[in-house]
Protein backbone atom coordinates (compact mmCIF):
# COMPACT_ATOMS: atom_id res chain seq x y z
CA UNK A 1 0.00 0.00 0.00
CA UNK A 2 1.48 3.30 -0.81
CA UNK A 3 0.33 6.48 0.46
CA UNK A 4 0.40 10.10 0.60
CA UNK A 5 2.80 10.47 3.33
CA UNK A 6 0.79 13.41 4.71
CA UNK A 7 -0.47 12.67 8.34
CA UNK A 8 -4.27 13.54 9.07
CA UNK A 9 -5.88 13.46 12.56
CA UNK A 10 -8.35 10.57 12.91
CA UNK A 11 -12.04 12.06 12.58
CA UNK A 12 -15.64 10.50 13.41
CA UNK A 13 -17.30 9.04 10.51
CA UNK A 14 -21.06 9.29 10.59
CA UNK A 15 -20.24 6.02 8.11
CA UNK A 16 -18.13 3.98 9.92
CA UNK A 17 -15.99 0.93 8.69
CA UNK A 18 -18.85 -1.26 9.42
CA UNK A 19 -22.73 -0.08 9.60
CA UNK A 20 -24.59 -0.53 13.01
CA UNK A 21 -27.73 -3.07 12.78
CA UNK A 22 -30.46 -1.35 13.15
CA UNK A 23 -32.66 -2.70 16.51
CA UNK A 24 -36.24 -2.74 14.54
CA UNK A 25 -35.25 -5.09 12.22
CA UNK A 26 -34.06 -7.82 14.74
CA UNK A 27 -36.27 -10.94 15.12
CA UNK A 28 -36.62 -10.21 18.81
CA UNK A 29 -37.53 -6.40 17.92
CA UNK A 30 -40.25 -7.73 15.55
CA UNK A 31 -41.76 -10.57 18.08
CA UNK A 32 -42.06 -7.82 20.73
CA UNK A 33 -43.68 -5.59 18.19
CA UNK A 34 -46.33 -8.01 17.24
CA UNK A 35 -46.75 -8.63 21.03
CA UNK A 36 -48.02 -5.39 21.96
CA UNK A 37 -49.76 -4.86 18.48
CA UNK A 38 -52.79 -6.24 18.90
CA UNK A 39 -52.88 -6.88 15.08
CA UNK A 40 -53.90 -10.54 15.44
CA UNK A 41 -56.39 -10.31 18.15
CA UNK A 42 -60.47 -9.70 18.51
CA UNK A 43 -62.52 -7.50 21.08
CA UNK A 44 -65.35 -8.81 22.80
CA UNK A 45 -67.79 -9.37 25.35
CA UNK A 46 -67.21 -12.50 27.62
CA UNK A 47 -70.38 -12.39 29.77
CA UNK A 48 -74.09 -12.14 29.70
CA UNK A 49 -74.23 -9.85 32.45
CA UNK A 50 -76.81 -6.68 32.45
CA UNK A 51 -76.95 -5.04 35.55
CA UNK A 52 -75.48 -2.55 37.03
CA UNK A 53 -72.11 -3.04 37.55
CA UNK A 54 -71.34 -4.40 35.10
CA UNK A 55 -73.36 -3.89 31.07
CA UNK A 56 -71.08 -4.80 28.33
CA UNK A 57 -73.96 -6.52 26.76
CA UNK A 58 -74.74 -2.85 26.10
CA UNK A 59 -71.31 -2.63 23.66
CA UNK A 60 -71.76 -3.51 20.12
CA UNK A 61 -68.85 -4.12 17.22
CA UNK A 62 -68.44 -0.21 16.68
CA UNK A 63 -67.88 0.29 20.78
CA UNK A 64 -65.55 -2.60 20.93
CA UNK A 65 -63.00 -1.79 17.75
CA UNK A 66 -63.01 1.60 19.44
CA UNK A 67 -62.12 0.89 22.67
CA UNK A 68 -59.28 -1.63 21.94
CA UNK A 69 -57.96 1.05 19.49
CA UNK A 70 -57.84 2.89 22.58
CA UNK A 71 -55.11 1.07 23.69
CA UNK A 72 -53.17 -0.43 21.45
CA UNK A 73 -52.55 2.93 19.22
CA UNK A 74 -49.09 2.48 20.81
CA UNK A 75 -46.80 -0.86 21.19
CA UNK A 76 -45.31 0.63 24.29
CA UNK A 77 -45.81 -1.32 26.91
CA UNK A 78 -45.35 1.31 29.84
CA UNK A 79 -47.60 3.61 28.26
CA UNK A 80 -50.60 0.80 27.39
CA UNK A 81 -50.25 -0.03 31.53
CA UNK A 82 -50.83 3.58 32.07
CA UNK A 83 -54.19 3.31 29.81
CA UNK A 84 -55.15 -0.23 31.39
CA UNK A 85 -54.90 1.94 34.82
CA UNK A 86 -57.13 4.44 33.86
CA UNK A 87 -59.85 2.44 33.45
CA UNK A 88 -59.49 0.83 36.72
CA UNK A 89 -60.74 1.43 39.96
CA UNK A 90 -58.00 -0.48 42.73
CA UNK A 91 -58.56 -0.62 46.34
CA UNK A 92 -57.53 -3.26 49.23
CA UNK A 93 -60.37 -5.74 50.41
CA UNK A 94 -62.61 -4.45 52.62
CA UNK A 95 -64.26 -7.97 53.16
CA UNK A 96 -63.33 -11.70 52.70
CA UNK A 97 -66.03 -14.40 52.81
CA UNK A 98 -65.18 -17.89 53.05
CA UNK A 99 -66.59 -19.75 49.77
CA UNK A 100 -64.73 -22.38 49.59
CA UNK A 101 -63.85 -24.65 53.19
CA UNK A 102 -60.90 -26.10 52.07
CA UNK A 103 -58.35 -23.35 53.63
CA UNK A 104 -55.29 -24.62 51.60
CA UNK A 105 -57.71 -23.73 48.25
CA UNK A 106 -59.13 -20.32 49.17
CA UNK A 107 -57.30 -17.16 47.31
CA UNK A 108 -56.22 -14.40 49.67
CA UNK A 109 -56.51 -11.10 47.01
CA UNK A 110 -54.99 -7.96 48.20
CA UNK A 111 -56.66 -6.02 45.87
CA UNK A 112 -60.37 -4.93 44.60
CA UNK A 113 -60.88 -3.41 41.18
CA UNK A 114 -63.77 -1.70 39.43
CA UNK A 115 -63.82 -2.07 35.63
CA UNK A 116 -65.04 0.55 33.42
CA UNK A 117 -64.62 1.39 29.58
CA UNK A 118 -64.96 4.30 27.80
CA UNK A 119 -67.44 3.80 24.47
CA UNK A 120 -67.59 5.97 21.36
CA UNK A 121 -69.75 8.41 22.60
CA UNK A 122 -67.69 9.08 25.55
CA UNK A 123 -69.73 7.74 28.10
CA UNK A 124 -68.24 5.31 30.58
CA UNK A 125 -69.53 1.64 31.02
CA UNK A 126 -68.78 -0.68 34.09
CA UNK A 127 -68.17 -3.49 32.88
CA UNK A 128 -67.02 -6.82 35.08
CA UNK A 129 -63.47 -8.89 35.27
CA UNK A 130 -63.82 -11.32 31.90
CA UNK A 131 -65.03 -8.44 29.81
CA UNK A 132 -62.59 -6.01 30.63
CA UNK A 133 -59.82 -8.61 29.55
CA UNK A 134 -61.77 -9.93 26.42
CA UNK A 135 -62.26 -6.43 25.27
CA UNK A 136 -58.75 -5.26 25.78
CA UNK A 137 -57.16 -8.52 24.71
CA UNK A 138 -54.72 -8.53 27.80
CA UNK A 139 -54.17 -11.45 30.41
CA UNK A 140 -55.53 -11.07 34.07
CA UNK A 141 -52.03 -11.01 35.63
CA UNK A 142 -51.18 -8.33 33.50
CA UNK A 143 -54.12 -6.43 35.24
CA UNK A 144 -53.46 -7.57 38.77
CA UNK A 145 -49.83 -6.91 38.74
CA UNK A 146 -50.85 -3.02 37.49
CA UNK A 147 -53.71 -2.63 39.90
CA UNK A 148 -51.05 -3.86 42.51
CA UNK A 149 -48.27 -2.05 42.23
CA UNK A 150 -50.18 1.77 41.67
CA UNK A 151 -51.72 0.60 45.51
CA UNK A 152 -48.05 0.12 46.58
CA UNK A 153 -46.76 3.27 44.41
CA UNK A 154 -49.58 5.69 44.02
CA UNK A 155 -48.02 5.59 39.89
CA UNK A 156 -48.24 3.87 37.01
CA UNK A 157 -45.60 0.99 36.72
CA UNK A 158 -42.66 1.94 34.90
CA UNK A 159 -39.98 -0.57 32.34
CA UNK A 160 -38.23 -2.44 35.09
CA UNK A 161 -36.68 -4.93 33.04
CA UNK A 162 -33.15 -5.01 31.28
CA UNK A 163 -31.12 -5.38 34.51
CA UNK A 164 -29.00 -2.29 36.28
CA UNK A 165 -28.40 0.74 34.19
CA UNK A 166 -24.94 1.89 33.86
CA UNK A 167 -25.77 4.34 30.52
CA UNK A 168 -24.17 7.36 32.14
CA UNK A 169 -21.01 5.18 33.26
CA UNK A 170 -20.80 3.63 29.81
CA UNK A 171 -20.82 7.36 27.83
CA UNK A 172 -18.03 8.05 29.77
CA UNK A 173 -15.84 4.89 28.82
CA UNK A 174 -17.07 5.36 25.21
CA UNK A 175 -16.11 9.16 25.24
CA UNK A 176 -12.42 8.08 26.53
CA UNK A 177 -12.36 5.44 23.72
CA UNK A 178 -13.07 7.83 21.38
CA UNK A 179 -10.57 10.28 22.42
CA UNK A 180 -7.92 7.92 22.52
CA UNK A 181 -8.63 6.37 19.14
CA UNK A 182 -8.42 10.12 17.57
CA UNK A 183 -4.97 10.75 19.36
CA UNK A 184 -3.62 8.72 16.50
CA UNK A 185 -2.65 10.08 13.28
CA UNK A 186 -3.95 8.51 9.88
CA UNK A 187 -3.22 9.16 6.60
CA UNK A 188 -5.17 8.55 3.24
CA UNK A 189 -4.40 6.04 0.87
CA UNK A 190 -2.14 6.51 -2.40
CA UNK A 191 -4.91 4.44 -4.90
CA UNK A 192 -8.62 5.23 -3.84
CA UNK A 193 -10.67 2.34 -2.95
CA UNK A 194 -13.89 1.71 -4.65
CA UNK A 195 -15.33 -0.46 -1.38
CA UNK A 196 -14.33 1.91 1.01
CA UNK A 197 -14.55 5.65 0.14
CA UNK A 198 -12.85 7.97 2.77
CA UNK A 199 -11.41 5.11 4.24
CA UNK A 200 -7.95 6.20 6.57
CA UNK A 201 -5.05 4.32 7.09
CA UNK A 202 -3.22 3.75 10.91
CA UNK A 203 0.45 2.88 10.48
CA UNK A 204 0.49 -0.66 9.33
CA UNK A 205 2.32 -1.71 12.76
CA UNK A 206 -0.98 -0.94 15.13
CA UNK A 207 -3.75 -3.41 15.75
CA UNK A 208 -6.78 -2.80 17.26
CA UNK A 209 -5.57 -5.21 20.52
CA UNK A 210 -2.63 -3.12 20.51
CA UNK A 211 -4.58 -0.03 20.65
CA UNK A 212 -6.27 -1.17 23.58
CA UNK A 213 -4.07 -2.31 25.70
CA UNK A 214 -2.36 1.04 25.01
CA UNK A 215 -5.45 2.41 26.32
CA UNK A 216 -5.22 0.51 29.16
CA UNK A 217 -1.63 1.62 30.02
CA UNK A 218 -2.58 5.26 29.90
CA UNK A 219 -6.07 5.28 31.35
CA UNK A 220 -6.08 2.34 34.02
CA UNK A 221 -10.11 1.95 32.85
CA UNK A 222 -11.54 -1.33 33.13
CA UNK A 223 -12.45 -1.19 29.37
CA UNK A 224 -13.52 -4.72 27.50
CA UNK A 225 -11.82 -5.30 24.30
CA UNK A 226 -15.37 -5.88 22.94
CA UNK A 227 -16.68 -2.25 23.63
CA UNK A 228 -12.92 -0.85 22.26
CA UNK A 229 -13.54 -3.01 18.59
CA UNK A 230 -17.02 -1.91 18.69
CA UNK A 231 -16.43 1.87 18.87
CA UNK A 232 -13.60 1.06 16.31
CA UNK A 233 -15.39 -0.33 13.83
CA UNK A 234 -19.05 1.55 14.03
CA UNK A 235 -17.68 5.18 14.97
CA UNK A 236 -14.93 5.01 12.43
CA UNK A 237 -13.23 4.76 8.88
CA UNK A 238 -10.02 3.05 9.64
CA UNK A 239 -8.09 0.12 8.65
CA UNK A 240 -4.31 -0.78 9.08
CA UNK A 241 -2.21 -0.24 5.95
CA UNK A 242 0.62 -2.28 4.98
CA UNK A 243 4.31 -0.93 4.66
CA UNK A 244 4.30 1.96 2.46
CA UNK A 245 6.13 1.47 -0.53
CA UNK A 246 7.67 3.90 -3.42
CA UNK A 247 8.18 6.38 -0.73
CA UNK A 248 10.24 9.79 -0.46
CA UNK A 249 14.21 8.85 0.12
CA UNK A 250 14.08 12.23 1.63
CA UNK A 251 11.45 11.20 4.31
CA UNK A 252 13.74 7.77 4.84
CA UNK A 253 16.44 9.90 5.38
CA UNK A 254 15.13 12.02 7.89
CA UNK A 255 13.52 9.43 9.78
CA UNK A 256 16.82 7.66 9.99
CA UNK A 257 18.76 10.33 11.09
CA UNK A 258 16.26 11.38 13.87
CA UNK A 259 16.25 7.94 15.77
CA UNK A 260 20.10 7.97 15.51
CA UNK A 261 21.19 7.27 19.18
CA UNK A 262 24.44 9.09 18.48
CA UNK A 263 23.12 12.59 18.02
CA UNK A 264 22.85 15.34 20.57
CA UNK A 265 20.23 17.18 21.43
CA UNK A 266 20.59 20.08 19.02
CA UNK A 267 22.12 17.71 16.01
CA UNK A 268 18.31 16.04 16.73
CA UNK A 269 16.43 19.13 16.91
CA UNK A 270 17.92 20.32 13.83
CA UNK A 271 17.14 17.16 11.94
CA UNK A 272 13.53 17.36 12.89
CA UNK A 273 13.48 20.88 11.82
CA UNK A 274 14.67 20.14 8.67
CA UNK A 275 12.08 17.75 8.00
CA UNK A 276 9.52 19.46 9.12
CA UNK A 277 10.35 22.05 6.49
CA UNK A 278 10.24 19.55 3.87
CA UNK A 279 7.04 17.83 4.70
CA UNK A 280 5.59 21.61 4.62
CA UNK A 281 6.47 22.03 0.97
CA UNK A 282 5.30 18.35 0.27
CA UNK A 283 1.45 19.35 1.77
CA UNK A 284 1.96 22.77 0.21
CA UNK A 285 1.84 20.81 -3.42
CA UNK A 286 -1.26 19.02 -2.29
CA UNK A 287 -2.54 22.41 -1.54
CA UNK A 288 -2.55 24.61 -4.70
CA UNK A 289 -3.87 20.94 -6.05
CA UNK A 290 -6.98 20.65 -3.86
CA UNK A 291 -7.23 24.74 -4.43
CA UNK A 292 -9.30 24.69 -7.67
CA UNK A 293 -11.39 27.49 -7.71
CA UNK A 294 -12.43 28.71 -11.38
CA UNK A 295 -9.41 27.04 -13.25
CA UNK A 296 -9.66 23.97 -15.40
CA UNK A 297 -7.23 21.86 -13.46
CA UNK A 298 -5.41 19.08 -15.23
CA UNK A 299 -3.43 16.32 -13.93
CA UNK A 300 -2.01 13.25 -15.89
CA UNK A 301 0.48 10.73 -15.79
CA UNK A 302 2.03 7.23 -16.97
CA UNK A 303 0.17 4.47 -15.76
CA UNK A 304 3.14 0.84 -14.49
CA UNK A 305 3.80 -0.83 -17.72
CA UNK A 306 1.25 -4.03 -18.14
CA UNK A 307 2.20 -6.53 -20.15
CA UNK A 308 1.00 -9.02 -22.80
CA UNK A 309 0.90 -11.80 -22.40
CA UNK A 310 -0.45 -11.87 -18.95
CA UNK A 311 -1.08 -15.07 -17.29
CA UNK A 312 -0.07 -16.63 -13.86
CA UNK A 313 1.92 -19.59 -14.70
CA UNK A 314 5.89 -19.34 -13.71
CA UNK A 315 7.00 -18.87 -17.25
CA UNK A 316 5.76 -15.67 -17.31
CA UNK A 317 7.93 -14.19 -14.68
CA UNK A 318 11.06 -15.56 -16.38
CA UNK A 319 10.16 -14.38 -20.05
CA UNK A 320 9.94 -11.18 -21.18
CA UNK A 321 6.54 -9.66 -22.86
CA UNK A 322 5.28 -6.70 -25.03
CA UNK A 323 4.47 -3.49 -23.08
CA UNK A 324 1.05 -2.30 -23.09
CA UNK A 325 1.33 1.77 -22.09
CA UNK A 326 -1.13 3.94 -20.95
CA UNK A 327 -1.38 7.84 -20.33
CA UNK A 328 -3.72 9.03 -18.03
CA UNK A 329 -5.30 12.81 -18.27
CA UNK A 330 -7.68 13.41 -15.91
CA UNK A 331 -9.43 16.79 -14.59
CA UNK A 332 -9.71 17.19 -11.34
CA UNK A 333 -12.29 19.26 -9.19
CA UNK A 334 -11.06 19.73 -5.66
CA UNK A 335 -9.98 17.27 -2.66
CA UNK A 336 -13.50 14.75 -1.70
CA UNK A 337 -15.09 15.78 -5.13
CA UNK A 338 -15.98 12.40 -7.08
CA UNK A 339 -13.90 11.58 -10.11
CA UNK A 340 -16.49 11.06 -13.03
CA UNK A 341 -15.90 8.59 -15.98
CA UNK A 342 -16.27 11.12 -18.71
CA UNK A 343 -13.24 13.02 -16.87
CA UNK A 344 -11.05 10.24 -16.92
CA UNK A 345 -9.37 9.97 -20.27
CA UNK A 346 -6.91 7.00 -21.39
CA UNK A 347 -4.45 7.11 -24.08
CA UNK A 348 -2.88 3.68 -25.15
CA UNK A 349 -0.53 2.24 -27.17
CA UNK A 350 1.85 -0.92 -27.68
CA UNK A 351 5.75 -1.40 -27.57
CA UNK A 352 4.90 -2.30 -31.04
CA UNK A 353 3.42 0.83 -31.81
CA UNK A 354 6.05 3.62 -30.62
CA UNK A 355 8.16 4.49 -27.40
CA UNK A 356 7.49 6.08 -24.72
CA UNK A 357 9.25 9.16 -24.75
CA UNK A 358 8.54 12.89 -24.65
CA UNK A 359 7.11 12.97 -27.77
CA UNK A 360 4.22 10.45 -27.64
CA UNK A 361 3.22 12.42 -24.16
CA UNK A 362 3.01 15.94 -26.07
CA UNK A 363 0.96 14.19 -28.66
CA UNK A 364 -1.51 12.92 -26.16
CA UNK A 365 -1.53 16.22 -23.90
CA UNK A 366 -2.03 18.07 -27.50
CA UNK A 367 -5.17 15.97 -28.74
CA UNK A 368 -6.95 16.05 -25.41
CA UNK A 369 -6.66 20.29 -25.17
CA UNK A 370 -7.22 20.47 -28.57
CA UNK A 371 -10.39 18.22 -29.19
CA UNK A 372 -11.49 16.61 -25.82
CA UNK A 373 -11.25 19.57 -23.63
CA UNK A 374 -11.47 22.26 -26.30
CA UNK A 375 -15.07 23.74 -25.39
CA UNK A 376 -14.18 23.95 -22.05
CA UNK A 377 -11.09 25.46 -22.21
CA UNK A 378 -12.35 28.46 -24.56
CA UNK A 379 -14.60 29.06 -21.75
CA UNK A 380 -11.46 29.67 -18.91
CA UNK A 381 -8.96 32.21 -18.39
CA UNK A 382 -6.88 29.75 -16.27
CA UNK A 383 -4.81 26.15 -16.97
CA UNK A 384 -3.07 24.59 -14.05
CA UNK A 385 -1.16 21.28 -15.19
CA UNK A 386 -0.11 18.69 -12.46
CA UNK A 387 1.97 15.89 -13.23
CA UNK A 388 6.13 14.24 -12.50
CA UNK A 389 8.59 15.45 -12.81
CA UNK A 390 10.01 12.87 -15.03
CA UNK A 391 12.57 14.48 -17.30
CA UNK A 392 12.40 12.05 -20.46
CA UNK A 393 8.16 12.24 -20.81
CA UNK A 394 6.61 15.78 -19.12
CA UNK A 395 9.26 18.12 -17.99
CA UNK A 396 11.02 18.78 -20.71
CA UNK A 397 11.02 22.31 -23.54
CA UNK A 398 9.24 19.53 -25.99
CA UNK A 399 5.91 19.70 -23.92
CA UNK A 400 6.77 23.48 -22.96
CA UNK A 401 6.53 24.25 -26.71
CA UNK A 402 3.56 22.40 -27.34
CA UNK A 403 2.00 24.21 -24.38
CA UNK A 404 3.26 27.49 -25.77
CA UNK A 405 2.17 26.84 -29.37
CA UNK A 406 -1.01 25.80 -28.24
CA UNK A 407 -1.62 28.93 -26.44
CA UNK A 408 -0.90 31.05 -29.15
CA UNK A 409 -3.12 29.32 -32.28
CA UNK A 410 -6.00 28.67 -29.89
CA UNK A 411 -6.07 29.97 -26.73
CA UNK A 412 -4.04 33.71 -26.64
CA UNK A 413 -6.08 34.11 -23.59
CA UNK A 414 -5.33 31.31 -21.38
CA UNK A 415 -3.11 31.29 -18.75
CA UNK A 416 -0.81 27.83 -18.00
CA UNK A 417 0.87 27.52 -14.95
CA UNK A 418 2.71 23.73 -14.53
CA UNK A 419 3.40 22.92 -10.93
CA UNK A 420 5.63 19.81 -10.22
CA UNK A 421 5.85 18.38 -6.46
CA UNK A 422 8.69 17.26 -4.52
CA UNK A 423 10.04 13.74 -5.00
CA UNK A 424 8.13 10.86 -3.78
CA UNK A 425 5.21 12.96 -2.97
CA UNK A 426 3.87 12.87 -6.72
CA UNK A 427 0.79 11.02 -5.83
CA UNK A 428 -2.02 12.21 -8.08
CA UNK A 429 -5.34 11.70 -9.18
CA UNK A 430 -4.53 10.03 -11.87
CA UNK A 431 -2.68 7.76 -9.91
CA UNK A 432 -5.77 6.54 -8.37
CA UNK A 433 -7.44 5.81 -11.37
CA UNK A 434 -4.93 3.65 -12.33
CA UNK A 435 -5.17 1.97 -8.66
CA UNK A 436 -9.35 1.00 -9.45
CA UNK A 437 -7.67 -0.14 -12.64
CA UNK A 438 -5.20 -2.34 -11.11
CA UNK A 439 -7.29 -3.67 -9.34
CA UNK A 440 -9.98 -4.60 -11.80
CA UNK A 441 -6.70 -6.64 -13.82
CA UNK A 442 -5.97 -8.59 -11.05
CA UNK A 443 -9.13 -10.04 -11.69
CA UNK A 444 -8.13 -11.27 -14.99
CA UNK A 445 -5.51 -14.53 -14.63
CA UNK A 446 -5.27 -14.67 -18.50
CA UNK A 447 -5.02 -11.70 -20.56
CA UNK A 448 -3.39 -12.75 -24.17
CA UNK A 449 -5.10 -9.26 -26.84
CA UNK A 450 -4.43 -5.58 -26.00
CA UNK A 451 -7.97 -4.95 -26.53
CA UNK A 452 -8.53 -7.03 -23.32
CA UNK A 453 -6.84 -4.37 -22.24
CA UNK A 454 -8.76 -1.86 -23.34
CA UNK A 455 -12.33 -3.61 -22.41
CA UNK A 456 -11.22 -3.27 -18.89
CA UNK A 457 -10.05 0.48 -19.43
CA UNK A 458 -13.56 1.55 -20.77
CA UNK A 459 -15.34 1.00 -17.37
CA UNK A 460 -12.73 3.71 -15.71
CA UNK A 461 -12.46 6.25 -18.29
CA UNK A 462 -12.43 7.54 -21.91
CA UNK A 463 -10.37 5.15 -23.99
CA UNK A 464 -7.92 6.60 -26.90
CA UNK A 465 -6.36 4.02 -28.90
CA UNK A 466 -3.27 5.00 -30.69
CA UNK A 467 -3.33 4.78 -34.53
CA UNK A 468 -7.47 5.19 -34.49
CA UNK A 469 -8.19 8.38 -31.99
CA UNK A 470 -4.99 9.81 -32.30
CA UNK A 471 -1.22 9.85 -33.65
CA UNK A 472 2.20 10.93 -32.25
CA UNK A 473 3.82 14.19 -33.76
CA UNK A 474 7.61 14.94 -33.76
CA UNK A 475 7.69 17.70 -30.83
CA UNK A 476 11.11 17.02 -30.25
CA UNK A 477 12.60 18.77 -33.65
CA UNK A 478 10.11 21.03 -34.08
CA UNK A 479 11.06 22.12 -30.56
CA UNK A 480 15.09 21.99 -31.92
CA UNK A 481 14.09 24.33 -34.46
CA UNK A 482 11.97 27.13 -32.65
CA UNK A 483 13.72 27.44 -29.13
CA UNK A 484 16.99 28.60 -27.91
CA UNK A 485 20.03 26.18 -27.08
CA UNK A 486 21.91 28.25 -24.97
CA UNK A 487 19.14 29.00 -22.14
CA UNK A 488 19.64 31.04 -18.97
CA UNK A 489 17.64 28.62 -16.48
CA UNK A 490 17.51 25.01 -15.75
CA UNK A 491 13.80 22.95 -15.81
CA UNK A 492 15.41 20.74 -13.63
CA UNK A 493 15.45 23.02 -10.76
CA UNK A 494 11.61 24.08 -11.81
CA UNK A 495 8.93 23.65 -9.00
CA UNK A 496 6.60 25.66 -11.30
CA UNK A 497 6.51 26.96 -14.56
CA UNK A 498 3.89 29.73 -15.99
CA UNK A 499 2.87 30.58 -19.93
CA UNK A 500 1.56 33.40 -20.43
CA UNK A 501 3.34 35.26 -23.26
CA UNK A 502 6.15 34.19 -25.13
CA UNK A 503 8.42 34.21 -22.05
CA UNK A 504 8.35 31.28 -19.97
CA UNK A 505 8.08 32.17 -16.02
CA UNK A 506 9.75 29.72 -13.47
CA UNK A 507 9.95 29.09 -9.78
CA UNK A 508 12.57 27.28 -8.18
CA UNK A 509 9.90 27.02 -5.24
CA UNK A 510 5.97 26.88 -4.56
CA UNK A 511 6.28 30.38 -3.03
CA UNK A 512 7.83 33.58 -4.18
CA UNK A 513 7.82 35.34 -7.63
CA UNK A 514 8.50 34.38 -11.15
CA UNK A 515 11.21 35.13 -13.13
CA UNK A 516 10.95 35.51 -17.02
CA UNK A 517 13.29 33.96 -19.62
CA UNK A 518 12.73 33.58 -23.03
CA UNK A 519 12.92 30.50 -25.11
CA UNK A 520 12.17 31.21 -28.57
CA UNK A 521 14.61 31.70 -31.33
CA UNK A 522 15.02 34.94 -32.89
CA UNK A 523 12.68 35.55 -36.22
CA UNK A 524 10.33 32.50 -34.86
CA UNK A 525 6.60 32.61 -33.63
CA UNK A 526 4.59 30.26 -32.18
CA UNK A 527 1.97 30.24 -34.56
CA UNK A 528 4.06 28.93 -36.72
CA UNK A 529 4.72 25.72 -34.71
CA UNK A 530 3.49 22.82 -36.24
CA UNK A 531 5.43 19.45 -35.89
CA UNK A 532 5.36 17.00 -38.49
CA UNK A 533 4.10 13.23 -38.05
CA UNK A 534 6.00 10.57 -36.45
CA UNK A 535 5.83 6.99 -38.46
CA UNK A 536 5.30 4.25 -36.26
CA UNK A 537 8.17 2.54 -34.55
CA UNK A 538 8.67 -0.95 -33.43
CA UNK A 539 10.43 -0.86 -30.23
CA UNK A 540 10.06 -4.80 -29.94
CA UNK A 541 13.90 -6.41 -29.93
CA UNK A 542 14.47 -9.26 -31.51
CA UNK A 543 15.01 -11.18 -28.01
CA UNK A 544 12.01 -9.86 -26.56
CA UNK A 545 10.02 -11.53 -30.12
CA UNK A 546 11.34 -14.74 -29.59
CA UNK A 547 10.33 -15.01 -25.91
CA UNK A 548 6.86 -13.97 -26.48
CA UNK A 549 6.17 -16.55 -29.14
CA UNK A 550 7.70 -19.09 -27.30
CA UNK A 551 5.65 -17.70 -24.06
CA UNK A 552 2.21 -18.13 -26.30
CA UNK A 553 3.17 -21.43 -27.57
CA UNK A 554 3.79 -22.62 -23.34
CA UNK A 555 0.20 -20.80 -22.55
CA UNK A 556 -1.57 -23.18 -25.43
CA UNK A 557 -2.70 -19.65 -26.98
CA UNK A 558 -5.18 -19.82 -30.09
CA UNK A 559 -3.65 -20.07 -33.64
CA UNK A 560 -4.93 -16.73 -34.35
CA UNK A 561 -3.72 -14.96 -31.50
CA UNK A 562 -0.39 -16.59 -31.94
CA UNK A 563 -0.26 -15.18 -35.87
CA UNK A 564 -1.24 -11.86 -34.70
CA UNK A 565 1.90 -11.81 -32.44
CA UNK A 566 4.56 -13.23 -35.02
CA UNK A 567 2.65 -10.29 -37.58
CA UNK A 568 2.64 -7.33 -35.32
CA UNK A 569 6.09 -7.95 -34.03
CA UNK A 570 8.04 -8.43 -37.32
CA UNK A 571 6.05 -5.13 -38.74
CA UNK A 572 6.26 -1.31 -38.36
CA UNK A 573 3.39 -1.61 -36.14
CA UNK A 574 0.42 -4.01 -37.05
CA UNK A 575 -2.58 -1.78 -36.65
CA UNK A 576 -3.94 -3.10 -39.98
CA UNK A 577 -3.01 -6.79 -38.57
CA UNK A 578 -5.28 -6.37 -35.31
CA UNK A 579 -8.13 -5.09 -37.35
CA UNK A 580 -7.95 -8.21 -39.34
CA UNK A 581 -7.72 -10.42 -36.58
CA UNK A 582 -10.60 -8.97 -34.91
CA UNK A 583 -12.65 -9.48 -38.57
CA UNK A 584 -11.53 -13.12 -38.68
Amino acid sequence: MEYDEMDEPVLLTSNGRRKRRLPQNSSRYKAKENRYSGNDLVASVACTHNSSWCRAVTLNESDLLYIKQQLFFTNDKVKQDAILLSHMEAMPCKRRRQQVEAEEKRRHRDVSIKYAVLKEDKTKVPVCHASFLSIFCVKKDRVQSIAKYWLENGKARPENRGGAREIEEQTAKKDMVRKHIQSFNCRASHYARRGAPGRKFLPSDLSVAKMHQLFLEQNHQQVSYSLYWSIFVYDFNLAFGHPAKDVCSSCVKFRIAINDPDLTAEEKRNKILLYTLHRRRARQFYDTLNDVGDTFTVCFDIMENLVLPRSAICQTYYSRQVYFYVFGVVRHRGRGEPQSRNEINLYTWLEYENSKDSNIVASALHHYFTSVARVDLRQCQSLRLFSDSCYGQNKNINVLSMLFALRSQLYPQLNITYFFPIRGHSFLPADRVFGRIEQDIRKHTTILLPEEYNNILLKHGTVYQYGKEWQCYDFKEAAARFTTTQRSFKISEARVLQISGDKLGLKPAFAGEFCQHSVLKRGKKWFQFKPAPLPDVNCVKEAKRTDVLKLLSELGAPKAVQEFYEKVLASDGGKDIEQDLEDE
